[in-house]
């Protein structure tokens, strides 16, 4: 007769910064009443004066899952809210856009606003289709609100942050340890201990001499992957032939007065420049591709294009996109970094961490036999992390920086399968295909695809049911909506407690 499974009692989490800490604080707030023993083992951390983690506007509800007090955390990791995301300089003939985190237009007659705009555009509209976002017109106006009564009606709109990561690390850090989350052992990985005949991890060794016995352990070593990848052998993939920056240059600036409440992304000959505003700092990222500029000239680049005063110790930093081949191996589950590398440029490194954790806390195991949650787990987590990646992509194929051999060649990239059909379908006629597990929503791709020149060559038929004269007092609404409300906004030190500067 087969002996019974053991049941998972003791968990490890050996880590660092976000991944880390998100990971205890999640467990905690999800697992705390369920007689499950927490060790978390606290590796030195990578993190670096002006690093910052800008997230997506999915951000605050997992705050508020793990009981975080939004003003506190902002005070502490020295934030701003975002809006959205300004591309620049990704076309020599396009203005920038804003990505905002908001609906677009209104649909009229069961129609989606975005096919009218694309027939209105045909005749002559000058209005650009972020025109119609209430989060675009703030953005770009220096102003903020908070999503309520007065906007609900119109459109769907939203708000994301740039955190400050030493701050925010230390807030998550102090919180879980005044929760007493579980036990905190501070030190650096010696060795990884398996079962002989099963392979699974039974314990962690440290530089210290302490050995940290488990029986589920977690993974958020970043992108070294000490235990899923270096212990259990878990191949890395990279995705470099789809997403070829494998450098980033991580710096800061004065903060800026007054604070804008978006990011930017501007497009430079190798890459990209990305300037991400902090209360106490402007946080600088330039991810470039090292075939197209030196390390050593990276520095000058990043102050030119981003016209800011940088502070001169910067760090250059090799990184390849890419994933593990799973996340989910034996009875180990990476975390963030530790199972995929993103390329930074639609913010999405929070979120990783959030997907991996939200899918593991819906499948935690019972047993040590966890076959049937990692195959699930690994399904599902791999998929949202392929579709994140085909959105980044775009990013990419459809510059039009032309003449410039780093951005001329981004444009001949092959697609994968899935995105070069959601790619072809929306060029031909407006349509768009969503996938499961799909990150970003359809405004998200909407904003994205026409911002970066993408217009449909055809409009759903439907559109032409309704009379002209009906589609015109549409667009006239809603511009006249945005702009009164607009109009009646604060810029966003208002709402951070600090003064406005003009």
């Amino acid at each position: 007769m087969a002996e019974p499974a053991k049941r998972i009692s003791r968990v490890v989490i050996v880590g660092r910064d976000e991944a880390l800490w998100l990971t205890v604080n999640v467990l905690w707030r999800a697992l705390g009443h369920a007689g499950i023993d927490l060790t978390f083992v606290e590796l030195p951390s990578m993190l670096r004066p002006g690093d910052v983690f800008p997230t997506l506007k999915q951000q605050e509800a997992y705050h508020n899952l793990i009981g975080l007090d939004e003003a506190a955390t902002m005070r502490a990791s020295e934030a701003t809210f975002s809006l959205g995301q300004r591309f620049a300089n990704f076309s020599k003939t396009r203005p920038p856009f804003l990505h905002a985190y908001s609906s677009y237009g209104r649909p009229l007659n069961r129609v989606p606003f975005h096919h009218y705009w694309i027939k209105a555009r045909t005749a002559g509209l000058k209005a650009e289709f972020e025109d119609f976002s209430i989060n675009a017109a703030a953005a770009k106006h220096g102003r903020f609100f908070m999503p309520g009564e007065a906007t609900d009606g119109f459109a769907t709109c939203d708000y994301a942050y740039h955190l400050g990561a030493t701050g925010y690390c230390n807030m998550l850090r102090s919180t879980a340890l005044k929760r007493q989350a579980g036990t905190h052992i501070p030190g650096r990985l010696a060795t990884v201990v398996k079962d002989p005949d099963q392979g699974h991890i039974r314990a962690v060794t440290l530089m210290d001499g302490q050995t940290v016995e488990g029986d589920f352990f977690i993974d958020a070593t970043g992108s070294e992957s000490a235990l899923l990848g270096d212990a259990l052998g878990v191949r890395f993939e990279s995705w470099k032939k789809w997403l070829p920056c494998d450098r980033v240059l991580n710096t800061y600036a004065p903060a800026m007065s007054p604070l804008p409440p978006f990011s930017q992304i501007a497009a430079f000959r190798s890459g990209w420049v990305g300037l991400y505003p902090l209360r106490d700092c402007t946080a600088i990222q330039q991810v470039y591709t090292s075939v197209d500029m030196k390390d050593e000239e990276a520095f000058d680049a990043a102050r030119i294009v981003s016209g800011l005063n940088l502070e001169p110790s910067a760090v250059v930093t090799p990184f390849s996109a890419g994933a593990r081949q799973v996340t989910w191996e034996k009875n180990c589950v990476a975390i963030g970094e530790a199972a995929v590398v993103m390329d930074p440029i639609d913010s999405v490194r929070m979120h990783t961490n959030l997907v991996g954790l939200s899918h593991l806390v819906s499948l935690f195991p019972i047993d040590s036999d966890c076959g049937l949650e990692s195959l699930e787990y690994n399904r599902n987590v791999s998929a949202s992390f392929e579709r994140i990646r085909d959105y980044q992509m775009c990013h990419y194929l459809l510059n039009q920086r032309f003449d410039q051999p780093f951005w001329d060649y981004c444009r001949t990239i092959q697609p994968p399968d899935m995105l070069r059909y959601k790619l072809e379908l929306f060029a031909a006629r407006g349509s768009l295909a969503l996938y499961d597990d799909e990150t970003f929503d359809e405004d998200d791709w909407y904003s994205m695809l026409i911002g970066h020149g993408l217009i449909p060559k055809a409009y759903d038929p439907l559109v032409d049911q309704t009379g002209d004269a009906e589609a015109i007092q549409h667009f006239q609404r809603m511009l006249g909506f945005i702009r009164m409300n607009v109009e009646k906004m604060n810029p966003m030190e208002a709402f951070l407690g600090a003064p406005v500067v003009a």
